[in-house]
């Protein structure tokens, strides 16, 4: 019996291992070479390599994928406030989400410093793979160096613009310790499951025994996708073990044949008796399909560095301490165009949780974890207008995304108002009516979400000739809150001033009355300052106007941007622009820095490329558009010394 076992035991891991390599290569473009820098491949210059992160004082045509935002200042700040070390701290992907870049689609990207030594994010005994995360127990402890994580990485990019090209998943995680085996899983959820560190429990997992479940119709086809796990092993020498796994009924195992991967036969829940557990798989037709392997010797940890063992930063990985690894989504069968009911914008997760084991076995008992973070997350499109209600007379009014992702297509309908004029991210319309907005969020993808707005006919009796006019209205952000400022004319015509906030662009809520001048004159300027504003991102607002004859109009809609941290901004003009016309950038920049600006096309092919001198203030750079310039959409980059900032650009 012990035979039978043990070659039972063999068969599983060669079916698993044999998908592997173990060796640098690059794939999409990326280099799976266990270092972090762009145009490097296994710690030696070679162009044609994306990578994390940039190399200093240097440019190329390879791309980096994280945001690199106040890397220096969080440096400086290891020495002017050591206590900063052990704090925990994300960046995402410094292009918009599903960007086309160099002629490949870049989902997503993440890179998470955890917190580490006497961790806040830990497990205690007995938590482990196969149980419903509400069983799971953590603390707040010292973890051993080989299981305490200290950066983990993450991206994910098609290999090219269609269908047909292969989906890649890359991941990277460095831990403290550099000796004996380390084990670490990537776990991908479909609900948004979170930590609360006041309760030290985890919350929204999965309804079947705390996951959400693959599922199979007879055919083997999937109906309902669930969730997901890569788990690797590491030893002194390199990668030992790889393997993926998915969250099914144990039934499905032995009832079910997939269309998109195999079964190996390993099945893992919360014990012999589970109902739901990780069941392994493979690719239906064998071959290549995982990359894994460790920095032999010394490498750079990038512009953020590492924090190592006696909270020690370090600009360098120690050798085997940075362990990278790569996954073909496609050939795997978990890339959504496996499906049936797949499509090319989507992914087949949408939370991460990061953590480390004690030892080979897959349900040994789980140590240290990254909080789960959000990846390929996509704000619900928000549509508002600066007008709610129009008048016969005079029935314009605009429509605007107040959340718009460059990337993203916009289609605009109405079923029973008229659309003047279509802009990029707004409409002008000029007829009460319910106006609707669907977001693609690629060219080729089905709907991606859709947002109402409806005009309201004000009153025929607030339609007559205003008494009032308003010539100015304004929100700005300061250190006192939010200041509002407007100019109206005719002040004695005025009963009442109301002003309006909103934290969604849609929803208004009456803040404050403001009382007219008690002598009037023809051009009054008021002032309010707002300093009750919370944390939201954006604040919205408005004045209602009540004038003596009792008609109301109201202003238009002006937002402040709150704790915006970004020291680039840029807006190219005209927008759009006739074809063959100059293109004129405005770029505010808080000091002198070199910047880059590049501008693609919409299939990511490079159209124009310059290095450029920003001075403190804002800044006016004239572009002729090249022959090549075609009637279409473009993007244009700014790469600055620590921010990327983008915008969209129509040639008509």
């Amino acid at each position: 019996m012990k035979a039978v076992v043990s070659y039972i035991a063999f068969l599983l891991l060669s079916l698993t291992c044999s998908g592997q390599i173990t060796t640098p290569i690059i794939r999409a473009g990326f280099g799976v070479d266990a270092d972090v820098l762009r145009s490097y491949f296994n710690n030696t210059p070679l162009a044609g390599s994306d990578d994390w992160f940039p190399v200093n004082g240097a440019d190329s045509g390879d791309d980096f994928i994280i945001d690199t935002s106040g890397a220096a200042s969080i440096v400086n700040g290891y020495t002017t406030n050591p206590a900063s070390k052990f704090y925990s701290f994300t960046r995402g992907m410094r292009y918009p989400l599903l960007s086309t870049i160099n002629g490949r689609i870049y989902y997503d990207a993440v890179y998470v410093r955890d917190f580490h030594g006497t961790d806040s994010t830990s497990f205690t005994g007995g938590s482990k793979n196969g149980q419903s995360p509400a069983l799971w127990t953590t603390t707040t402890s010292p973890v051993l160096a080989k299981n305490d994580i200290v950066e983990g990485y993450l991206h994910v990019r098609r290999n090219g613009t269609t269908s047909n090209d292969s989906l890649w998943f890359f991941g990277g995680v460095s831990l403290q310790g550099t000796n004996g085996d380390r084990y670490f899983d990537f776990e991908l959820y479909q609900t948004d499951i979170t930590y609360n560190r006041q309760t030290r429990k985890f919350e929204n997992y999965g309804p079947d025994a705390g996951h959400t479940s693959w599922r199979f119709d007879a055919s083997g086809a999937t109906t309902q996708v669930g969730d997901i796990i890569f788990t690797a092993e590491y030893g002194n020498t390199g990668l030992n073990y790889i393997e993926a796994r998915i969250w099914v009924a144990k039934s499905a195992i032995t009832s079910v044949n997939p269309l998109a991967f195999s079964w190996t036969g390993s099945f893992d829940g919360d014990g012999a008796g589970a109902t739901y557990g990780y069941a392994g798989i493979v690719p239906r037709a064998g071959g290549f399909f995982y990359q894994g392997l460790q920095n032999a010797a010394s490498t750079s940890a990038g512009p953020f560095g590492t924090i190592k063992s006696g909270d020690v930063y370090a600009a360098q990985y120690d050798p085997i301490q940075f362990m990278e690894f790569s996954v073909n989504l496609t050939k795997l069968g978990l890339d959504p165009m496996s499906f049936t009911t797949g499509s090319m914008c989507n992914l087949a997760f949408g939370k991460v949780l990061i953590k480390t084991r004690t030892s080979t076995s897959f349900t040994a008992s789980i140590t240290d974890f990254v909080s789960p973070f959000s990846f390929r997350e996509v704000a619900q499109v928000n549509a508002l207008s600066d007008l709610p209600s129009v008048c016969d007379d005079y029935p314009v009014a605009t429509i605007s995304i107040a959340n718009p992702l460059p990337t993203s297509v916009y289609t605009w309908y109405t079923p029973d108002g008229h659309i003047h004029t279509i802009n990029p991210y707004s409409i002008v319309v000029d007829s009460p009516g319910t106006y609707i907005v669907i977001q693609t969020l690629l060219s080729g993808c089905g709907e991606g979400g859709r947002d109402t707005v409806v005009i309201n006919r004000f009153d025929p009796y607030n339609c007559w000739p205003l008494a009032t006019k308003l010539l100015h209205f304004n929100a700005r952000k300061t250190t006192a809150g939010a200041l509002v400022d407007w100019r109206i004319s005719s002040g004695s015509e005025i009963k009442e001033m109301q002003l309006e906030r909103s934290v969604n662009g849609g929803l208004f809520e009456h803040i404050a009355f403001v009382d007219p001048h008690i002598r009037p004159t023809e051009n009054d300027y008021y002032q309010y300052t707002d300093i009750t504003i919370g944390k939201e991102i954006h604040y919205y607002y408005r004045l209602k106007v009540i004038e003596t004859s009792g008609r109301v109009y109201y202003s238009a809609v002006a937002m402040i941007k709150n704790n915006s941290s970004s020291s680039l901004q840029l807006r190219a003009s005209p927008n759009p622009v006739l074809q063959g016309k100059e293109i004129t950038l405005l770029i505010s920049a808080d000091k002198e820095q070199e910047a880059s600006i590049r501008i693609t096309d919409n299939s990511g092919r490079t159209q124009y490329l310059k290095k450029q001198l920003l001075n403190q203030g804002v800044n006016r750079v004239t572009i002729i558009p090249a022959a090549t310039f075609y009637r279409g959409l473009y993007f244009v980059i700014l790469a600055g010394q620590n921010e990327v900032v983008n915008d969209r650009l129509l040639i008509q």
